[in-house]
């Protein structure tokens, strides 16, 4: 074990194409285990989720499905999110479907358990199969495809990883009775039964016209590298791949091969995807340390070193530093990370068995081809600087048409110093997005305007037209048409640079940034489906794009691209279509069925709907004896539900108080309150002012008591009577839309009685009606129940 437990340490000896296979076979079945969690309503998955949870059967048996089928090990734990908040409402009433496993199994089984919870929400599933190839390219830029055909069709598309099949054990792909062929072909549909068909039917369509105008081109890395990116870069390749709709091709892995191949629909998006393949494997860095003979004799067999030396040494240096380490004919080879690679040299030099031997140290870093008039500076300057001041040689080698290679060498640790004077002269970017209606006027006449930015920050910056974006596709982000690029040395310079540019742009169109917002996954399909209309209003007062996650990833943020000054008005348009819920926990009781479907209850939710657009729901289930000889129902679990738009939210508490005291007037007991007497506002003037009594203010009104006394015209000059009036206004007042108080009394009562948050005749008052014992406030975190299959546990 190594990295504190997070990881594996191999030592492999032997001739070389056998450590390379069993290298290969090392990293393609990786004992590492990966991990990933579903957030899901209790009671979508659990039998009486508040008193005693236990899985519902039905659930139960698909879990065990899909665990056996995927090989995956799925857990159900309680959500560390689980907890009431102030207002004594319980907003997050969810656990965690928790899966883990090896390679492809985690995939392939999240993206079972959300169809399955699809399925349990009466949403129909169905899966279809187009070559893995197509996936990218039918989804469009961005899933931008993708996402219009959800939209019209109110479904789910659940795509599988473009990378399943490159890491992990090999998994049987034949068709077994109970599932889908576990092939990278199947893609998950789920919806309305009519939605489905037509987007499966949209889907071929799409596909087949893309078959006939795919491309592909070829191109070469060095094979450690693509190695290192399937394993350790997984996220890029696929954020690369959906950025591009292209579709990437690898070699096995550790198959020493250095081909891969990029499918996609338009020479623009392949070639950008190779661009960034290349910008990646930049990243990845190669040294070489050379032990070399004090002195040649012939006569003398030549100094090495044994191997349980070697042995010792490449598991410190590996474990100590992260970096991958072979040492074959006399040569220590690092890969890995520029600080990895850097801290092994480090490393290897301060060894007192290298002391015996002359050294050659190389470092080789790539970069891209546009990048080699920037490093090598007027007549190869910059370069003859540092082999001056260091005593290192430089040189360039050509590697393929899109990357360069830099060779960096020297017999000591000056070499050290010289790579970190050439990393100071590397290109440090930054890309954002201009308006090109701006670009004329921040460039200026003859550019003098945009000379004078860049010479004040020493940033040189190009602006793309529609016709150069167009043939670039982006620069490091698809909407990215401006690039700011200066040596490594004078970073700090790109962000003052940008500032200066976006001062020319008005705020409504300057600053183009990613805000992300979390809005729970079970609101997505409806929000792109029935409230599409909704989203394409907001994008055009706003001037920005709603993107939501893949679906396959369970992820709740959806993502708001535009200017600045707009993206928080459209993340506020947005959550007003976004249901806000919100349980209340009641202790058991015989009589609440029946005083739930009485008509005084249906009037007083009316009421509450009608006055604070807050719908309450009576959640009551009773489960029957289970088998052992009591048919008689055992104690229900009882709760309320909440529910309206998040920006009726303030309301709850509101809501939440008149329940309550429904339930005391009914002989209903409740749970105490967490702040019935403790909390209060922020902005209280409660301790301001000396407690007095005033022939101008009204006597405090009780909690039942109507405000019809109250005329629409009065006012008081000191406090805006609209942040107090009492619970039990009258229907006359509805009109006005006052906003209810959290928290505070009317105002008389807020002088009166400073001490007290409601209006209650004594401190006591209805104390009798709360139940003690505030542990059933929550619901204890359960432990998983391990079962009998070692590949589940509940």
């Amino acid at each position: 074990m190594a990295d504190q437990g997070r990881g594996w340490n191999f030592h492999v000896t032997g001739p070389y194409q056998q450590v390379m296979q069993t290298r290969g076979t090392i990293l393609k079945e990786c004992p590492i285990q990966h991990r990933a969690a579903i957030k899901v309503m209790r009671s979508e998955i659990l039998d009486s989720p508040l008193s005693a949870p236990s899985l519902k059967p039905d659930v139960r048996r698909r879990l065990d499905e899909i665990a056996s089928e995927t090989l995956a090990h799925i857990a159900v734990v309680n959500s560390p999110l689980s907890n009431a908040g102030w207002t004594g409402l319980e907003t997050e009433r969810v656990c965690e479907l928790v899966v883990t496993g090896q390679g492809d199994s985690v995939d392939l089984a999240r993206v079972r358990l959300l169809v399955m919870l699809d399925e349990l929400s009466g949403l129909h599933a169905e899966y279809c199969e187009i070559d893995q190839k197509l996936h990218a390219i039918v989804a469009g830029k961005k899933r931008s495809m993708l996402q219009s055909i959800q939209e019209e069709t109110g479904t789910n598309i659940y795509y599988p990883s473009p990378l399943q099949g490159l890491v992990g054990p090999d998994i049987d792909v034949t068709v077994s009775s109970s599932g889908p062929p576990r092939t990278p072909n199947v893609i998950w549909i789920t919806g309305e039964f009519f939605g489905v068909q037509r987007a499966r039917d949209m889907l071929f369509q799409v596909s087949t016209n893309k078959t006939k105008s795919v491309i592909s081109r070829d191109t070469a890395i060095l094979p450690r590298k693509l190695d290192w990116m399937v394993t350790d870069r997984a996220d890029d390749l696929k954020t690369i791949m959906s950025d591009n709709a292209t579709f990437i091709q690898f070699p096995p892995l550790g198959s020493s091969t250095s081909l891969i191949t990029v499918f996609g629909d338009h020479r623009v998006n392949v070639q950008r995807t190779i661009r960034s393949i290349m910008q990646l494997a930049c990243q990845f860095y190669v040294a070489s340390f050379w032990l070399l003979p004090v002195q040649y004799n012939v006569l003398l067999p030549p100094t090495t070193l044994n191997a349980s030396q070697v042995s010792t040494l490449l598991k410190q240096i590996s474990i100590s530093t992260g970096a991958e380490v072979v040492f074959k004919s006399m040569c220590f080879e690092m890969h890995g990370l520029e600080q990895e690679v850097r801290a092994a040299v480090g490393m290897i030099l301060e060894l007192d068995v290298i002391k015996n031997f002359h050294h050659e140290i190389r470092f080789q870093i790539e970069l891209a081809n546009e990048h080699r008039e920037f490093i090598s500076g007027k007549k190869n300057g910059k370069i003859n600087k540092i082999m001056q001041t260091t005593n290192v040689k430089i040189k360039f080698e050509t590697f393929n048409d899109h990357n360069f290679l830099i060779d960096i060498a020297g017999p000591d640790g000056s070499v050290l110093q010289g790579l970190s004077l050439l990393q100071e002269e590397l290109p440090a970017e930054m890309s954002f997005h201009v308006p090109e209606a701006y670009h004329k006027r921040i460039i200026g006449v003859g550019g003098r305007s945009i000379q004078r930015i860049m010479k004040k920050y020493g940033v040189y910056v190009k602006f793309s037209n529609a016709e150069e974006f167009a043939s670039l596709g982006g620069y490091n982000d698809n909407d990215d048409n401006v690039i700011a690029r200066t040596p490594a040395k004078n970073a700090i310079n790109l962000d003052n640079l940008k500032q200066s540019v976006m001062e020319l742009v008005n705020p409504k169109d300057k600053d183009y940034v990613n805000e992300t917002v979390s809005i729970p996954r079970r609101y997505h399909r409806t929000l792109l489906g029935e409230k599409s209309i909704f989203i394409r209003d907001i994008e055009t007062k706003t001037n920005s794009h709603v993107r939501f996650p893949d679906k396959e990833t369970a992820s709740d943020v959806v993502t708001i691209f535009g200017p600045e000054s707009q993206v928080q008005i459209a993340v506020t348009m947005l959550l007003e279509h976004v249901p806000f819920e919100a349980d209340m926990v009641v202790p058991s009781s015989p009589d609440l069925p029946r005083v739930c479907a009485s008509a005084d209850f249906i009037a007083f939710v009316e009421r509450v709907k009608r006055e604070l657009q807050v719908a309450i729901t009576p959640n009551i289930k009773s489960h029957i004896g289970n088998g052992n000889g009591s048919g008689a129902d055992t104690p229900s679990d009882y709760s309320f539900k909440f529910r309206c738009q998040r920006s009726n939210s303030d309301f709850l508490v509101t809501a939440r108080e008149m329940l309550e005291q429904f339930l005391i007037n009914h002989n209903i007991h409740v749970y105490p309150s967490p702040t019935a007497h403790t909390h209060k506002r922020g902005d209280s003037f409660a301790e301001a002012f000396p407690h007095f009594d005033s022939k101008v203010l009204s006597a405090a009104r009780t909690r039942g008591q109507l405000v019809n006394s109250f005329p629409d015209r009065y006012f008081l000059s000191l406090f805006v009577l609209t942040e107090s009036i009492d619970l039990g206004r009258s229907d006359g007042m509805v009109e006005r839309r006052l906003r209810l108080a959290s928290s505070s009394p009317d105002v008389k009562a807020l002088f009166n009685s400073p001490s007290y948050i409601y209006n209650l005749e004594t401190h006591d008052d209805s104390q009798a009606s709360y139940m003690s014992g505030s542990s059933q406030d929550y619901w204890t975190p359960l432990a998983p129940i391990v079962s009998p299959c070692p590949c589940r546990s509940y």
